[in-house]
């Protein structure tokens, strides 16, 4: 700790009185950062969702490290009281993802009968999934037995960059930007 700092935060009123939790107070007062750091702020939040867009169903690694790093934040911004809704870091998280794993997690979701329900047994129909449910779901689905996680094990079949084995005949994810792109036909479908 610097030496002019120390000398401040000892010259404090209730640093002297020996109260923690006032000083810690103060603390918080004095640097108001604090408290945004304590809560999570949603501006990191937003900043991490920018970073990692686009996240598909081949990249467990990616969407793991991005999870890890979003669900910390988001649970202090769950902290009662809390500054953020449910709602609006589910939509953080699912807009995170390509729009091919949105549809899969959303088509998940639904058909396993996930809607949140308070404890009437309700659900709000503008906020139906909970966060944590959510992001166990996506986790699922890049680490379970899915198709896209099966080709990915098979040599020759898959690769990232878009480009086929010579001997797949074909098979090979493309990413939303790569179907896109114009492709000139090969020279046996112009024939036809």
């Amino acid at each position: 700790m610097d030496a002019d700092i120390h000398d401040q935060w000892t010259s404090f009123e209730e640093y002297e009185a020996g109260s923690w939790n006032r000083f810690l107070e103060r603390l918080k007062t004095e640097y108001p950062e604090l408290t945004t750091e304590e809560q999570g702020s949603i501006d990191n939040l937003r900043k991490l969702c920018r970073e990692n867009a686009r996240i598909n169903l081949l990249e467990e690694e990616r969407l793991m490290s991005f999870k890890r790093r979003f669900v910390y934040i988001a649970q202090k911004r769950l902290r009662p009281p809390a500054v953020t809704g449910n709602r609006e870091l589910v939509e953080l998280f699912v807009k995170t993802l390509d729009s091919i794993f949105q549809d899969v997690l959303n088509s998940r979701l639904s058909i396993q009968r996930t809607l949140k329900v308070d404890t009437q047994g309700r659900s709000r129909i503008e906020d139906p999934y909970n966060l944590d449910h959510v992001v166990q779901k996506a986790i699922e689905l890049v680490s379970g037995k899915t198709i896209a996680r099966a080709l990915k094990h098979m040599p020759g079949i898959l690769s990232r960059n878009g480009k086929v084995d010579p001997d797949t005949r074909g098979l090979v994810y493309y990413s939303k930007e790569e179907s896109v792109r114009k492709v000139e036909a090969h020279p046996d479908v112009e024939a036809l």
